[in-house]
């Protein structure tokens, strides 16, 4: 029987995402890294040599990063154009004035938008590959201070509140089958693995922007036995 995260799991991990000092941009670099681990799958082989995302509509591998870390709605059917605001973040999401939610015009002009602005600063994760057309971002690596002064809100004045590992990976498995993903109910920390390996966070960015509780309890008020998603 198919077994999905009740609907208060995933309401309660949105909620500590949202309070969290994460800065909304950290969800469009989850979605590079998300991009760049699809990406490397459909690769083969000399992953390791794959380092940039190629945004745009056409990209196959970004547009479905885009879905599997912002969609807010499971694609039971109809268009997602017919949705208002159909994608949303939950980083930081309880000081944006958007709230998180995005419109669904955010696979064209949301994180691509976000990390061509970065160009601009000091350190980005991310660095244009020159003369791409559709533009494509590499990944640069930066110390755990840097990506924290980058992502984390507030963190040069006082501790802040790192989100948590596995509120990440309830949001990120939202919509998922867990029998079919892990082969029945999940523990926290398989589910927390489970998330580590679909982004490709490697140690630094793990210890620097998320709170590692692994292990936590997860137990069956955590998930709900049924059919459907929850909505």
């Amino acid at each position: 029987m198919p077994i999905f995260l009740a609907k208060q799991t995933l309401k309660e991990a949105i909620e500590r995402l949202g309070e969290s000092s994460a800065q909304s941009s950290l969800g469009d670099f989850l979605i590079f890294k998300r991009a760049l681990q699809i990406r490397r799958a459909e690769s083969g082989d000399h992953v390791e040599g794959i380092t940039s995302v190629v945004t745009g509509l056409t990209s196959g591998h970004f547009v479905q990063a885009i879905r599997d870390l912002a969609l807010r709605l499971p694609r039971t059917g109809g268009s997602i154009d017919e949705t208002e605001n159909p994608y949303f973040v939950p980083f930081g999401a309880a000081r944006a004035p958007d709230r998180g939610y995005r419109t669904k015009k955010f696979p064209s002009n949301g994180p691509s938008d976000t990390v061509s602005r970065w160009q601009s600063r000091s350190k980005p994760p991310l660095v244009l590959v020159p003369d791409t057309r559709p533009k494509a971002y590499a990944f640069t690596p930066r110390s755990q201070q840097d990506l924290v002064n980058f992502f984390i809100k507030g963190a040069s004045i006082g501790a802040p509140v790192l989100p948590r590992l596995l509120d990440a990976a309830i949001w990120r498995f939202r919509f998922t089958d867990l029998a079919d993903r892990f082969g029945g109910q999940p523990t926290a920390e398989q589910l927390e693995r489970g998330f580590v390996a679909d982004i490709g966070l490697t140690d630094v960015e793990q210890k620097a922007l998320f709170s590692n509780e692994l292990g936590e309890p997860f137990d069956d008020a955590g998930v709900t036995a049924h059919t459907e998603v929850t909505q």
